[in-house]
């Protein structure tokens, strides 16, 4: 399976924007300590990105046909009314259900793409809501996702040994092989799970 991660992911916290690179290296900004020029700017440009991003749609959500100017137009306004009512909000806020898109496993596939692309949960959320049950589903098997969702899983698991859990099964610890293409560690897809014992039958005595 090919792990190849992405060259670059961004993470914001607070007034910090951090840049990480597949090289280990990443370059950080406190945005508090800009000058207010560039302050002014990053704003300008933040909201301009926030309204384009929400027309950047493929298809109208309801009906599965191609975005009109109009089903564009209908997504940026949603935004804007958001951004400028009196009780704004930079993203969308969520009811007590969920939509297509964020049921389930697709909260992983979500943070997967966000840590991929950079792209904030709003835009990741809408783009997904554009595209069918089965390209969402396509997603979730590239390799590039499969790896992400493999870590966030992993970070989620926290200290809890899942080897010794999967031991209580009776299953062995899984043997790693290289991969013959980057000839990094990779897992095999399967457990390696104990021959069951059989007991074989007394073949009956022939009596002449």
């Amino acid at each position: 399976m090919n792990t190849k991660r992405n060259a670059m992911s961004v993470d914001i916290f607070g007034t910090m924007v951090t840049v990480t690179f597949a090289n280990g290296k990443d370059l950080a900004i406190d945005t508090a300590t800009l000058s207010p020029e560039i302050q002014r700017m990053a704003m300008m440009h933040g909201i301009k990105q926030k309204l384009v991003d929400a027309g950047a749609i493929a298809r109208n959500t309801e009906t599965g046909a191609s975005a009109s100017i109009e089903d564009k137009y209908a997504a940026v306004r949603e935004v804007y009314e958001r951004l400028t009512s009196p009780n704004g909000t930079w993203n969308k806020e969520r009811g007590g259900g969920e939509s297509k898109s964020t049921g389930g496993t697709n909260n992983l596939l979500i943070r997967a793409l966000m840590q991929m692309t950079g792209r904030d949960k709003d835009y990741v959320d809408q783009f997904l809501s554009a595209k069918t049950k089965e390209q969402r589903a396509a997603l979730k098997r590239n390799p590039r996702v499969v790896a992400i969702i493999a870590e966030l899983q992993a970070a989620k698991a926290g200290d809890v040994d899942t080897d010794a859990l999967l031991g209580e099964l009776g299953a062995e610890p899984v043997e790693q092989v290289a991969n013959v293409e980057t000839g990094e560690p990779m897992v095999t897809p399967q457990l390696a799970m104990p021959a069951p014992k059989r007991t074989r039958k007394p073949k009956a005595e022939v009596v002449a």
